[in-house]
């Protein structure tokens, strides 16, 4: 269910955007792939993490090493902004970024940018939490 779900989420966000003009640049589209992915990517931040083959993957040759290690490095990347977007929720922050020069401004804007995101992320999946908390509440109830 929850597969169909974000299949059904990265189905749409693909269809929105192809209804979109077409891009003239290759910068735009690459730029326009790169909103794609962020997008989906957000989407599937926010859910549990299921992978795709949930059986073990047996190592026997090249591809499936690779299969292998596409999985323990999406469960590695998910787990890591899960525990950084819980760890913003709770109120954590980073250590600043002193600021000398234009490299450490740009360091500290894209450290305020996360940290924003994180926080963002967090009120999206607290929001999630309740409601899910409020549908099981409404339905052991009746």
């Amino acid at each position: 269910m929850k597969t169909a779900h974000s299949a059904l989420l990265a189905a749409l966000a693909t269809a929105t955007m192809a209804a979109t003009a077409t891009p003239s640049t290759t910068d735009e589209a690459r730029a326009e792939a790169g909103n794609r992915v962020a997008a989906a990517e957000h989407a599937a931040a926010l859910r549990p993490f299921e992978p795709l083959d949930s059986e073990a993957i047996a190592v026997s040759d090249t591809d499936s090493a690779r299969r292998a290690a596409g999985q323990v490095n999406a469960r590695l990347a998910h787990d890591i902004h899960f525990r950084e977007m819980l760890s913003a929720g709770a109120g954590f922050k980073p250590a600043p970024i002193a600021v000398t020069d234009s490299d450490s401004a740009r360091a500290a804007a894209g450290q305020r940018g996360h940290q924003q995101e994180l926080l963002a992320d967090y009120a999206e999946y607290a929001k999630m939490q309740a409601q899910t908390a409020l549908a099981a509440a409404g339905t052991s109830n009746r």
